[in-house]
């Protein structure tokens, strides 16, 4: 399985639309935090790791300072994510994943 150059929505209470442009860019578009709609998208560079077939681990730095680990499992349509905040709070979300495309 690929996932490069295609688009994956996830939902972990806030829903977005991650974009895998190439090996080393993705847009991640949010459209709904807490229950509220908002508008709100990036482009940052990541890390793709290919753990096992359909497993994949995605790694970046978001311009706000935060630091984001995510195990995607495309075969069980789940989605894990870990991030740092620059305070150094963690936080870590199980969610749902699925192709756009």
């Amino acid at each position: 399985m690929k996932i490069v150059g295609k688009k994956f929505e996830v939902d972990f209470g806030a829903k977005a639309v991650l974009d895998i442009e190439s090996e080393a860019s993705l847009t991640f578009y949010i459209s709904e935090k807490d229950g509220v709609q908002v508008d709100e998208s990036e482009t940052v560079e990541i890390a793709i790791t290919q753990i096992r077939s359909k497993v994949f681990m995605l790694t970046w730095k978001e311009k706000n300072g935060n630091t984001i680990v995510q195990l995607q499992d495309h075969k069980k349509q789940v989605v894990y994510m870990n991030w740092t905040w620059p305070n150094g709070n963690f936080v870590h979300a199980k969610g749902s994943i699925k192709p756009v495309n």
